[in-house]
C-alpha cells in the first residue's frame, strides 16, 4: 500500500521508515513539549501575578491561568500533566 500524501512513498520501503520515525517523534513531543511549555510560562508569570501587576506575558498566557485563583495558577500544567497520565 502508498501513503496517501506523498504517493510515491509506498509503506514499508527504505523511505517509508524514516518518516514513520519522525512521526513516531512528533507524537511523542508534542505532549511532553505541551507540559514543558506551559510550565514554564506559568513560571514566568509567577512574579507579576502574585504582585498583582500584569504585564504582556500574563495577558498572553491568561487562558492558562484566568479560571483559577492567583494562588493557584499552576493548576493547569497540574491537569495537563494527570491527562498525560490517563492517556
Amino acid at each position: 500500500s502508498y501513503m496517501r500524501q506523498d504517493a510515491s512513498v509506498e509503506c514499508g520501503s527504505d523511505d517509508h521508515g524514516p518518516i514513520t520515525a519522525l512521526a513516531i517523534g512528533f507524537i511523542v513531543l508534542w505532549p511532553a513539549g505541551s507540559l514543558v511549555l506551559f510550565t514554564s510560562l506559568l513560571a514566568a508569570c509567577y512574579k507579576p501575578l502574585q504582585a498583582k501587576t500584569p504585564n504582556a506575558l500574563t495577558r498572553a498566557t491568561a487562558f492558562l491561568h484566568r479560571e483559577y485563583e492567583k494562588t493557584w495558577y499552576w493548576w493547569e500544567a497540574v491537569e495537563l500533566a494527570r491527562k498525560l497520565v490517563l492517556t
